[in-house]
């Protein structure tokens, strides 16, 4: 059980300290990231209760094989998964800490992996098996921390644009943090379920592209991440006389918020 336990939770360490060595310009406090891959897990047991409830109203109405699956894989679970996790996201967003963009990312990151930890340890006790532990590690734990990614990515670029002022940018960049992860979830999933040959090798490159772009999106993120701005109060208060903050006349962006432990 040592083995099988610590294959469960490998994966999920290995991706974290990935992504968080390309937060370069200012580190997430420990406690706070503790508390965000806690709630991941967490996350785990409504929907768990959502996927039951909504599969047993499902089956009840529908008869269909190929529906139900395209309904349960395709909509319910990655609504219900992915949903709860960004509830979970949202909890951050008037946290202090959250001052750069890159930070959505980190913090989504956690929360996916989170869930995808626990979800793991839960399978290989179920099938008690070595091969289960490396599949998982191989597709599925990397499956949410990609979601997490896209999730992260498009949250960071939502609270930026909140702070500049921009509702409408910020709604179609928080309708993306969900969407998009849904999507790779859904498409992911139901590859999965359909037992062919040609949706196995399709559903095979789809998730190695996603992966491959993820990472991508991580190291551009990295590059360009900047931080995120003030509130407009903040923006639109008084200068000091003496001219020492002089940032808003010169157009240049405002000092992000301080970092906290």
């Amino acid at each position: 059980m040592g083995i099988l336990f610590w294959l469960a939770v490998l994966p999920s360490i290995i991706l974290a300290s990935r992504v968080l060595a390309y937060d370069r310009i200012e580190k997430e406090p420990p406690k706070l990231l503790l508390k965000l891959f806690c709630m991941g897990m967490l996350t785990c047991i409504p929907a768990a209760i959502i996927e039951a409830v909504g599969s047993g109203i499902i089956a009840s109405v529908v008869t269909s094989e190929r529906l139900l699956s395209m309904l349960m894989y395709l909509f319910l679970v990655p609504m219900a998964e992915e949903g709860v996790k960004y509830l979970a996201l949202r909890r951050t967003h008037d946290n202090p800490n959250f001052n750069y963009t890159f930070d959505g990312i980190v913090y989504a990151v956690m929360v996916g992996l989170g869930f995808a930890t626990l979800e793991n340890i839960l399978y290989v006790l179920e099938y008690q098996t070595i091969e289960t532990a490396i599949m998982r590690g191989i597709l599925s734990v990397p499956l949410h921390c990609t979601c997490g990614v896209f999730m992260g990515y498009f949250y960071g670029v939502a609270r930026g644009q909140e702070a500049r002022g921009s509702e409408e940018e910020a709604a179609r960049a928080r309708t993306l943090a969900l969407a998009v992860p849904c999507i790779i979830h859904g498409l992911y999933d139901y590859s999965l379920d359909t037992e062919t040959l040609l949706a196995s090798l399709l559903g095979l490159a789809f998730t190695v592209i996603v992966f491959w772009l993820a990472a991508k999106q991580v190291k551009i993120a990295s590059i360009n991440d900047a931080p995120i701005m003030v509130s407009l109060a903040e923006l639109n208060a008084p200068l000091p006389e003496d001219g020492a903050s002089d940032w808003k006349s010169k157009g240049t962006p405002p000092p992000p918020f301080n970092k906290e432990g």
